[in-house]
């Protein structure tokens, strides 16, 4: 693979729901880098709201780019243990990845976004009240909510870029909840990407506008590279979903799927999982083919 974004797919055919991070600012001046933060420091994007943790691979300095992870959580409060499992799996392998946990919105109750307490609390509830008549869940703004977690993570990037020399495309992945962040990227920023992993979720459209999708058949998008209650639905959706994905331009050669059986060599989890390690060998492998 010599370039472009990867998509890949993955599934177990258990029941565990895994949740989200936390996230105040360090100072700095505009394009000035940061002393390395601590992982457990809540920060805030200098151009936006959105709350995000960071960590840095131990061996971090400015002189050079670095590839990007990010992992948003499933859901909301998980006060970065998210973030940490990703990072075992990282230092275990030496590898280079910063690792970025934006503190997104798309799925939870407003009294639990603590850290959004004041302005932004008040806003994402009244665009739930004022939720559209007919939406899936009426109790909740989902456009409003995908606005406010794409120009977050699309500003938390920007920091990323200029204060630790984050790379210009990142690789994004969701688990659960957080697939809706990652689709929502692939239908509609794959110009940021080097790849996608779906980790046991399904694309029910939120913050994609289907009849108006950027960068439609882009050069971007060729480049791009069964215990779990919810598998059947998974699967299902999954397979919709990638008929889509081709519909609008991303390259069949550049999508993989797999499904975490019982019985498999890395002894994981056949259940409603997130996969460091199958992630991080898919990172790995996209950096080594470029």
């Amino acid at each position: 693979m010599t370039g472009g974004t990867m998509i890949r797919w993955l599934a177990a055919p258990c029941a565990l729901v895994m949740s989200l991070l936390m996230v105040e600012r360090l100072p700095a001046a505009a394009g000035e880098l940061l002393q390395v933060p601590a992982a457990t420091q809540v920060q805030t994007a200098t151009t936006h709201p959105m709350k995000y943790y960071i960590s840095l691979p131990k061996n971090w300095a400015p002189g050079r780019k670095w590839p990007v992870l990010v992992a948003p959580g499933a859901h909301y409060g998980d006060k970065g243990k998210n973030l940490a499992m990703f990072a075992v799996e990282r230092d275990a392998r030496k590898a280079d990845f910063i690792l970025v946990a934006p503190l997104v919105i798309n799925a939870d109750r407003v009294a639990d976004m603590t850290e959004y307490r004041g302005a932004v609390m008040d806003a994402i509830s009244a665009a739930d009240a004022a939720s559209p008549a007919g939406s899936r869940r009426p109790d909740r703004n989902d456009g409003a909510r995908a606005k406010f977690d794409s120009e977050g993570i699309r500003a938390v990037l920007q920091d990323v870029q200029k204060l630790y020399r984050g790379e210009e495309k990142v690789y994004l992945t969701g688990f659960s909840s957080s697939t809706h962040v990652a689709y929502m990227f692939l239908f509609t920023h794959p110009e940021l990407l080097k790849g996608v992993i779906i980790n046991s979720g399904v694309y029910l459209g939120r913050g994609v506008a289907e009849d108006h999708i950027p960068f439609l058949n882009s050069p971007e998008r060729a480049r791009l590279g069964e215990e779990d209650p919810g598998y059947p639905k998974y699967s299902e959706n999954w397979q919709q979903t990638k008929a889509k994905l081709l519909d609008y331009g991303h390259a069949v050669s550049m999508i993989e799927m797999e499904v975490i059986k019982h019985g498999n060599g890395d002894k994981l989890n056949p259940g409603h999982s997130c996969y460091p390690t199958r992630i991080f060998d898919f990172c790995a492998a996209g950096e080594l083919n470029r």
